[in-house]
């Protein structure tokens, strides 16, 4: 009886240590709450007032993020807005550099189909509204006028959807690109005036050329074949140099090229 006594201590510590570890094992893991998986495109029809023109899709790993945004190319005092599924996670900031980008953590909430938009509060010295995304180190380029934003999926795979499901969302499809998973995008170089130069005639690195032979005087273009040229089609993604050159003037610069999507280049004076 002494000796079960003795223990008896010691007995109703381990039990009771037994029983706070069984209630610490059942607390639900956040990482394992059921997240929403979006196998379609959310892109809206538009946002605050413009429509969404979709320029692609990219794939990330995890919903969890980090998104820089800088001035894609020239840095020429770009504002803009960025939306993420809705929040606006940018609000109305002048853009920088790459050495100075705007970074924000944000998670998007779903896997599978989430989006992310550009809206333009101005076009910079060099129209139209153009800027580098990078979601977890992912870039992009997205562009946007005082007509119409810019718009991508941005799908978090590993859930039974990715770019081969994409397509046009609700936004007016005025990236063109190559579309239906085809793993290629588009450029399309493109003025807005008649410079009085005649031909011009754009150079794109390991591709070839095309003259551009005419003007769009209002909105900026799509990429389908319209006979004012300017259009390079089918193009593997990546950075591509260019030049372009008419009587007395001459332009020269990069293009970043992403999957399913088209590229609208315009050359200004």
């Amino acid at each position: 009886m002494k000796k079960l006594t003795y223990l008896l201590p010691f007995l109703l510590a381990f039990s009771f240590f037994f029983l706070i570890s069984c209630e610490k094992d059942e607390e639900p893991d956040p990482e394992e709450e059921t997240i929403e998986v979006n196998e379609t495109s959310i892109i809206p029809s538009s946002n605050f007032g413009r429509p969404n023109n979709y320029l692609g899709c990219i794939e990330i790993t995890s919903r969890i993020t980090t998104i820089s945004v800088w001035d894609h190319g020239t840095v020429d005092g770009d504002i803009v807005s960025i939306v993420a599924n809705g929040n606006v996670i940018i609000d109305e900031q002048t853009l920088n550099g790459p050495n100075s980008p705007i970074s924000v953590d944000y998670d998007f909430g779903y896997n599978g189909f989430n989006y992310i938009t550009l809206y333009a509060h101005n076009l910079g010295d060099i129209p139209p509204n153009t800027c580098t995304v990078a979601i977890n180190g992912v870039e992009f380029v997205l562009e946007a006028n005082l007509d119409a934003n810019g718009s991508v999926d941005v799908i978090v795979n590993g859930y039974g959807v990715d770019c081969s499901d994409a397509g046009s969302g609700g936004g007016t499809g005025g990236g063109g690109g190559s579309g239906g998973g085809s793993n290629k995008g588009d450029v399309k170089f493109w003025i807005n005036d008649d410079f009085g130069c005649g031909p011009i005639t754009v150079n794109l690195s390991g591709v070839g050329s095309s003259d551009i032979t005419g003007y769009y005087y209002a909105g900026t273009p799509d990429c389908t074949a319209d006979g004012i040229g300017g259009n390079f089609n089918d193009l593997t993604p990546g950075t591509y140099n260019y030049s372009a050159s008419c009587q007395g003037y001459t332009w020269d610069g990069t293009v970043t090229v992403t999957e399913d999507s088209c590229y609208r280049m315009q050359l200004t004076l």
